[in-house]
């Protein structure tokens, strides 16, 4: 992206409307960039429904420039993943599709400023963030890669980063995904995950409608402190009061993702004191299988100890979901995010 002029996709409906000088012309700008296919590499001299001197406009303020794609393979089982680069760093997204609508992972980083151990993605240290325009532009090339009948309706912000290092422009795509007359994703279609950061995790529960995913994969401070020591200035128990707090407030649902790592933190008493953690918190567990990569340390969890686990914390009334894997084989799954071909 050129240093004088704005990403298009980084734009909202009110500063398109100004650039057009009519929220008529803005709403027919948005239009034609989520239904052209394909995407154009550059703006043209028109578009359907605004005319070409109000367009002049928007051409002299903004750019067209979607992040190139270095890499593009798909799995077995139909996940696409995507290795992105704009502006010298590299990022990547995950595209899963599924009966009657996909997902697309997006990363709200190159690289992360995280050291979670048992992430690929921490081996590769912190590039930098990635504006609005970056964001949204992953959508952008992947809606138009959703198979048919299956389009691109869900956005998790789970790929490489810690979303709330990068809050501020998290927040705007957010926006700009919701807007109408498009994307208009609804909220409820947005899910943002976190490994614990207090002060985002309470600024997003200010400003956004979304779904608030908390990585939390351990039930001591001990325990989430080797697996991810950035988290140790913010204990188990503040994070969960914020969401015991959240709920006794309104009735947001918020997912807990919990990585199962064989003889670490899969055992019985891990289950119990998870259950205890969450007591007045409405949230749904997801039990994430581990995805290895070489160097690490960790083993999934045998299948036994998963389906007791789920188990335990299933029996005492929290819904508790076994995630499957997608895109492993591929280096698409959960954790495995790390520029490899």
């Amino acid at each position: 992206m050129s240093d004088h002029k704005r990403q298009l996709t980084g734009l909202t409906l009110e500063e398109l409307t100004a650039l057009l000088e009519s929220r008529s012309r803005a709403l027919a700008a948005l239009r034609w960039l989520y239904q052209v296919s394909p995407v154009p590499a550059a703006l043209p001299e028109r578009i359907p429904g605004v005319s070409p001197e109000a367009w002049a406009n928007v051409r002299k303020a903004c750019e067209l420039s979607l992040p190139r794609t270095v890499m593009r393979r798909v799995s077995a089982d139909g996940t696409l993943k995507y290795v992105f680069e704009a502006a010298g760093a590299r990022f990547e997204a995950v595209l899963i599709p599924a009966e009657g609508r996909s997902t697309l992972c997006v990363s709200s980083q190159s690289g992360c400023t995280r050291h979670c151990a048992f992430c690929a993605t921490a081996r590769l240290g912190f590039g930098r963030n990635l504006h609005a325009g970056e964001l949204v532009a992953q959508f952008l090339i992947a809606k138009g890669d959703a198979p048919a009948g299956s389009p691109l309706r869900n956005v998790v912000f789970m790929g490489m980063g810690e979303p709330f290092d990068n809050l501020d422009e998290v927040l705007r795509a957010i926006g700009i995904l919701e807007q109408p007359p498009a994307p208009q994703l609804g909220a409820s279609h947005i899910t943002v995950s976190t490994s614990g950061v207090l002060p985002g995790m309470e600024r997003f529960l200010r400003e956004s409608e979304s779904h608030l995913a908390l990585s939390l994969n351990a039930t001591t401070d001990a325990q989430r402190a080797e697996l991810m020591p950035q988290t140790r200035q913010w204990p188990l128990a503040q994070l969960l009061e914020l969401l015991r707090m959240s709920s006794a407030q309104s009735e947001r649902l918020f997912f807990v993702e919990y990585v199962l790592l064989d003889g670490f933190n899969d055992s019985d008493d891990d289950a119990r004191r998870l259950v205890a953690l969450l007591k007045g918190v409405r949230a749904r567990v997801n039990l994430i299988p581990h995805n290895g990569f070489e160097g690490c340390g960790y083993r999934p969890s045998r299948s036994e100890r998963v389906l007791a686990f789920q188990r335990i914390v299933h029996e005492s009334g929290i819904r508790c979901l076994l995630r499957s894997s997608r895109g492993d084989e591929i280096g698409a799954a959960c954790g495995q995010l790390a520029l490899r071909s």
